[in-house]
């Protein structure tokens, strides 16, 4: 049953409990992984739409990301179509700019508590989707399981074997910067749908207005591209 509440009500509903488990260990740990059972119920995400799919805002692009790169898509008829002829993650670009919903309140007061910016970007994906495959990132992943499950590998001691763990709805997890990972979905429940707030190192107060055409997603030369999911 989706919730009445305003944007701002359900930004700030949903960033209390976030700040409160991953903010210190941000600050304070940086190179610390963390995973968090339970931190929002499964009945409370599910009152709270996402801007994807049909409830896209105007000019919200979709890709479809694996190893071998992206596919850019504007129109849903499109981005279902190269789907189906080659299934990947479907990522939902630079949510915290193309969209007036309280996941861009989310990450506007991310920003202001961390005095850095953030990029959020949403993840949906169904067992089998290829993905990016194992890779790091320039950037800290704020991640929270909105719905379904996540299975990820995550190497904490690169000279050792991975950490697994599945990540299911309400979970949250930190993945500090330049920490290997890889994700797939798995069959049970054989769905996925996650959001990555990406805290990078770009001071706030240096931040400018993003322009239309550049700042969806940080390039992959970059190695700035948020979680595959």
């Amino acid at each position: 049953m989706e919730i009445r509440d305003s944007p701002f009500e359900t930004a700030s509903a949903f960033l209390t409990p976030l700040a409160a488990m991953a903010l210190p260990g941000i600050r304070l740990a940086h190179d610390r992984l963390t995973h968090e059972k339970g931190v929002f119920t499964e009945e409370w995400l599910a009152g709270r739409p996402l801007p994807l799919a049909d409830a896209r805002q105007p000019g919200q692009t979709v890709a479809l990301v694996d190893g071998d790169g992206f596919t850019r898509s504007l129109g849903a008829d499109s981005a279902t179509h190269d789907h189906d002829v080659r299934p990947r993650t479907r990522v939902y670009e630079s949510l915290h700019v193309r969209s007036n919903s309280w996941v861009s309140l989310t990450a506007l007061h991310l920003a202001g508590l961390l005095r850095r910016d953030v990029v959020c970007t949403a993840y949906e994906s169904h067992a089998g989707d290829l993905n990016l495959g194992p890779h790091d990132d320039l950037w800290t992943g704020l991640i929270v399981q909105i719905s379904g499950a996540k299975r990820w590998l995550v190497w904490p001691n690169p000279q050792a074997a991975p950490e697994e763990f599945v990540m299911r709805t309400g979970d949250v997890m930190v993945l500090p910067r330049r920490m290997k990972h890889d994700v797939s979905t798995p069959e049970n429940p054989g769905y996925s749908l996650h959001l990555v707030f990406a805290i990078t190192d770009r001071p706030i107060e240096a931040w400018s207005a993003p322009q239309s055409s550049g700042v969806n997603h940080l390039d992959r030369d970059e190695r700035a591209i948020p979680v595959a999911g």
